[in-house]
Formats: C-alpha cells, sequence, structure tokens
C-alpha cells in the first residue's frame, strides 16, 4: 500500500500531459503542458506546436509586408482558468517577391501561460486556434485543442519547449543582462509618415532588430536599422503614405528588440 501511495505522489510523465496530433492542411498541430526554466510563480504552462511541411510558414502578429492571417488563440471554452495568455517567440523575416514574411518556417511553439483560478485543480484548457499557414498562398485554419493539467509538479517540458520559451521577449521584472533596453520615440513635424526607435542593443549592433505589433493586427511596416552610436541603435519606421500613420492615433504598439545578448518587449502610443 506505501509502494502505491508513493507512486500515485509523483508527476505524470512528460508524454502523458500532451494531446494528439491534429492534421490540417499542409501542417499539424497538437498541445502538450510541462515544467520549463524560469516560469512564472503561481502559474502553468501549455505550448500549442506546429510542424508544417518543407517551405511553409506561420504568421507572428504582425504577418508583414506580403500579407497574411495573425494567429488569434480563444480559451473560452476551457476550465479553472483565471488568465492564459499566449506568448510569442522572436519571430524571423523571409522575404519573397510578394514582400516581407514576418513569422516562423516549417515549425513553431508557442508557450502558454496559465493561471488556474484553483491551484489544487486540474486545468482543463481548451484552445481555439485560428491562424494561417502559407508557401506562395495563404490557407487559413482553424484547430481546437483540449488538454487536462493535473495540478502540482508538472514533468520537464523537454529542450524544445525550454528553447521557445527562453525565446519570447522579456519585459519589466523578466528582464535579464544583455535585453535590449531604453525605448525611445521620436517624430518630426517635416516627416509625418516617420517614426524613428531608439534603444540600447548590447553585443554587435549588426544582428539587431525591431518587430512592431498593434493589437487587432493592423499592419505596421518593418523597422529599418539605421545610424548606431555605441550600442544604441535607431530603427525608422517610414509608412509610404502618412495617413496611414495617422489611422493609428492612440493605438498601444508592442515593440520587440532582438539583440546579440538577447530579447526584450516594450511599448508606445502612437500620437
Amino acid at each position: 500500500m506505501a509502494v502505491c501511495a508513493a507512486m500515485a505522489a509523483l508527476p505524470a510523465a512528460a508524454q502523458d500531459i500532451a494531446g494528439d496530433w491534429i492534421d490540417g492542411e499542409r501542417h499539424r498541430v497538437r498541445i502538450f503542458a510541462g515544467a520549463v526554466p524560469d516560469a512564472a510563480p503561481g502559474t502553468v504552462t501549455a505550448f500549442v506546436e506546429m510542424s508544417m511541411d518543407r517551405g511553409w510558414k506561420t504568421y507572428w502578429k504582425n504577418p508583414g509586408t506580403a500579407g497574411g492571417i495573425p494567429p488569434e488563440f480563444k480559451f473560452d471554452a476551457s476550465k479553472n482558468v483565471a488568465k492564459a495568455e499566449v506568448l510569442y517567440p522572436v519571430p524571423t523575416v523571409m522575404s519573397d517577391k510578394a514582400g516581407d514574411v514576418i513569422g516562423y518556417r516549417e515549425w513553431a511553439i508557442f508557450p502558454v501561460r496559465i493561471t488556474p483560478a484553483d491551484a489544487r485543480a486540474p486545468v482543463d484548457l481548451i484552445v481555439t486556434a485560428n491562424y494561417g499557414i502559407c508557401e506562395k498562398l495563404c490557407v487559413p485554419a482553424e484547430t481546437v485543442l483540449s488538454l487536462t493539467i493535473p495540478p502540482g509538479p508538472l514533468p520537464d517540458a523537454g529542450a524544445d519547449a525550454a528553447r521557445a520559451y527562453a525565446n519570447v521577449p522579456r519585459t519589466g521584472a523578466e528582464l535579464k543582462p544583455g535585453d535590449p533596453v531604453g525605448l525611445k520615440v521620436e517624430r518630426t513635424a517635416d516627416a509625418p509618415g516617420l517614426i524613428r526607435l531608439m534603444a540600447r542593443f548590447p553585443g554587435n549592433a549588426a544582428v539587431a532588430a525591431m518587430f512592431l505589433a498593434v493589437p487587432d493586427g493592423r499592419y505596421l511596416p518593418l523597422p529599418v536599422r539605421g545610424a548606431a552610436e555605441g550600442e544604441t541603435i535607431a530603427f525608422d519606421v517610414a509608412f509610404q503614405n502618412p495617413e496611414d500613420l495617422k489611422a493609428l492615433k492612440g493605438a498601444t504598439v508592442t515593440v520587440v528588440m532582438v539583440g546579440e545578448k538577447g530579447q526584450s518587449e516594450d511599448r508606445f502610443v502612437i500620437d
């Protein structure tokens, strides 16, 4: 009896906290859960994993100049979930004749930071994911994923999940030495379609990058790296039509800053 009780107290094996792969057009999706380093206290972490055919890709929050479908995740049908936040690892820029695509090629893992309403009870997670995948044309997709996450310590989520979580931009108390910091925003009356963003990027300036997004997924130009003064680098966000920038007045912009030694996230409001 004592042996049985001890076995029951052990956390479930990692492969037991995973849903089946669901096949879709040119891709498949699953959900799993597990522990990763630096996870926020009082939360559990699930992961939406997507595997795509060779040459296919999916989108970040701002899909880029080529257009596309930003991902959307809904958790309305979940139980024992006080809050669920999808975290986006740093994307890449993929360019072709149609323009720039911001996203993930052939494979992606999106961590989901969950705050249970009751930490002593299981989390019944139901995720409705709407997204697009593309090669030359964009294909819309919708997948419903479900997973029950038991209370208590979870097994290690694995190296791929830990890598995806570590590649999420950090902010506030999560910032680490080497993450870009000190975002400044400049506007000038003689350039009504231009926003200049500056920040400090420790390390090699040649690898510094920025990505922008607004909550409703509207298009924002890709920031272009400009002059550097020490570790401070300027990026220009140029709207071809100044009226497009005027239409964004009052919007809160998420700025993802990527450097050689880390990545961070900040925000500003377009005035």
